[in-house]
């Protein structure tokens, strides 16, 4: 009779146990009892060692091991620091290089209770819907690229996952095992002053498994490629993954990296002007100044590396942001240009950055132009973020003249702002310009050609805040509102003319139609029923028949967006507005008091959006 085999037994993950001697010569066991096929195979004896139960902690406590003080973060020249390090360099002096000692350390903080209830659902919650295999091998197929740490990063966080996550996920006691790990690695103080960047990586993405780790694995799941519960969980998930991880550690340039990928999220899920969007946006500049990332000091001589470069990165992609919501919604910016001493990246390779070489690192450094462009025409990951960057803070200076109260900006300040725009968008290297025969060019990518597009609306957006500010201020109308406007709407129609050529970039697409193509209409609109000026040379009128196709279009690809996105309500409001102009123009005769014999009633469009609210003709 053969003798019962006994139960099989499992590690603390919830997988099989290999045998002694295959775990000592590290290969894969297939479990069999009494004596695995490997074993069998060598003929040698087949020893499974029951290993002692850990004793379960309850989930997980704030784990405190080494003394160290609270972290106050970034704290400039007005903080109380500031004074008392001036008189520790003062003090030094008296008594010589000797420094001053500053007096015993603080004990180690009192640890923190347990998890309360609600992080510890959002511990299980995560780990319950992480996705599968096949999956997190979508993280190489990502429609917008990240940089390159993030993909390598990525690509060892999921190999940990494949390895050690347990495959029995109704457990709550296996995952709460698992989770235990990932929370006290979470509590290790992070490096990110004098670390290379494979040690920098290695913090997160090696077996130190945190909860920083977790949440890059989120960000790679585009939200506006997912409808209904899947983006609420994806999103629902990333905004987990930052809460956990700010339990256990004061903040990190990762966790800042999440909170800004957290905003952009949110924006496609409720819409740029929501409440969610802006408070995402705020939490964000909250971490990032005091983080300190708005006030990197420029050595001389500077020595990039991954860190650092990254740090600049991160700081221009949120002040970039502030400007757009801004624009957008007409709020006061919650970054300042006076208050930022960060220089832009450099545009360098992130294979560069990531090499950890000092020759490699000079040689790239030195091949960059006096402006910090590369000068081999390549569109790197910061390339377009540096022009990005420089057209936001021009724009900053715009929205001050146009949000501030008793603003004492004059015509000559504008007319200098402009002639500095336009001079920027000059000095941007050729790879940056978009040019019609781009969209029939195979040989430009598609990143590239909507990076170019991108980056022209935008230069486009500030010529037309300055043309309506200089309106405002007196000057006389010659016609380069109307041209700058009727550019707009034709470049944001190329997104949805042109749709194939666009396919798998991005989907929040109502974004730019309220951010560029419905302000422009609005003045196409105006000029349909209250011509302006007549053409001169140097600026050529747009005909009638050209503004009348333009607003066609429009009509189209505002209908095209639906009712359920984000700004559904706003593009079928302007849709109304530009469909009720038309029929007027094209139905009507028009002339003399045209304009009050149309019926606006129910066509009030609330788009109370200051510089980029053009129908406020409508409530006159």
């Amino acid at each position: 009779m053969e003798t019962p085999l006994s139960p099989l037994l499992r590690r603390s993950n919830g997988r099989p146990q290999a045998c002694d001697p295959c775990r000592a010569r590290k290969v894969a066991c297939d479990h069999s009892q009494p004596t695995c096929k490997r074993c069998r195979k060598r003929r040698q004896p087949c020893v499974y060692t029951v290993a002692p139960k850990p004793k379960r902690n309850p989930l997980p406590r704030s784990p405190c091991s080494t003394p160290t003080p609270p972290c106050t973060g970034y704290l400039g020249f007005t903080s109380h620091s500031a004074v008392f390090e001036e008189t520790r360099n003062s003090l030094t002096l008296v008594h010589g290089s000797r420094p001053v000692d500053a007096g015993p350390r603080r004990g180690p903080r009192v640890p923190r209770a347990e998890v309360p209830p609600p992080l510890r659902g959002m511990i299980l919650f995560v780990l319950r819907n992480l996705p599968g295999t096949a999956e997190l091998g979508s993280v190489e197929r990502t429609p917008c690229r990240p940089d390159d740490w993030i993909l390598k990063a990525t690509r060892r966080i999921v190999e940990i996952i494949h390895q050690d996550f347990p495959t029995q996920l109704e457990d709550d006691a296996v995952l709460e095992d698992w989770a235990r790990t990932i929370c006290s690695n979470t509590a290790r103080p992070f490096h990110e002053t004098d670390v290379s960047s494979q040690d920098w990586i290695d913090q997160f993405a090696g077996p130190a498994l945190r909860w920083e780790s977790i949440g890059l694995l989120w960000t790679f799941w585009e939200i506006g490629f997912w409808e209904g519960d899947t983006a609420q969980t994806i999103g629902a998930c990333l905004k987990y993954c930052i809460e956990i991880a700010l339990h256990f550690t004061p903040g990190n340039d990762v966790i800042a990296y999440l909170c800004y990928r957290r905003s952009t999220m949110v924006s496609i899920i409720s819409g740029d002007a929501s409440l969610s969007c802006w408070s995402c946006h705020s939490e964000t500049v909250a971490l990032v100044t005091f983080l300190g990332l708005h006030a990197e000091s420029e050595t001389k001589p500077y020595r990039p590396t991954l860190v650092s470069e990254n740090r600049r990165r991160l700081f221009s992609h949120v002040f970039n942001i502030d400007k757009v919501m801004v624009s957008f919604t007409g709020r006061p910016p919650l970054l300042s240009r006076r208050y930022v001493s960060t220089p832009l990246p450099l545009d360098l390779p992130d294979e560069v950055l990531l090499a950890d070489d000092e020759a490699v690192i000079t040689r790239a450094v030195q091949a960059l132009d006096d402006q910090g462009w590369n000068t081999e025409g390549r569109l790197h990951s910061a390339t377009l973020l540096r022009a990005r960057v420089m057209i936001a803070f021009i724009r900053e200076e715009l929205l001050e003249v146009a949000l501030s109260n008793g603003s004492l900006a004059t015509l000559s300040h504008l007319q200098d702002i402009k002639a500095r725009q336009i001079r920027t968008m000059s000095q941007f290297p050729v790879g940056l310009i978009y040019r019609l025969e781009d969209l029939d060019d195979p040989e430009i990518d598609v990143e590239t050609l909507y990076s170019r597009l991108l980056l022209r609306l935008e230069h486009l957006q500030n010529l037309f805040f300055v043309e309506r500010l200089m309106l405002r201020h007196g000057n006389p109308d010659q016609g380069h509102l109307l041209t700058t406007s009727f550019e707009m709407v034709s470049l944001t129609l190329v997104i949805w003319t042109h749709q194939d050529r666009f396919a798998g970039i991005r989907r929040d697409f109502e974004w730019l139609l309220m951010a560029y193509g419905a302000p422009g209409g609005g003045i196409l609109c105006l000029e349909l029923l209250r011509p302006t000026f007549r053409s001169n040379p140097d600026c050529p009128k747009p005909s009638r028949s050209s503004i009348v196709q333009q607003l066609s279009l429009l009509i189209g690809f505002l209908d095209w967006v639906r009712p359920s996105a984000p700004n559904g309500d706003l593009c079928a409001d302007c849709k109304a507005i530009i469909q009720g102009v038309l029929d007027h123009n094209l139905n009507v005769a028009g002339g003399a008091g045209a304009l009050e014999t149309l019926d606006w009633e129910g066509l009030q469009l609330d788009f109370n959006f200051d510089l980029l609210d053009t129908f406020d003709w409508l409530r006159e």
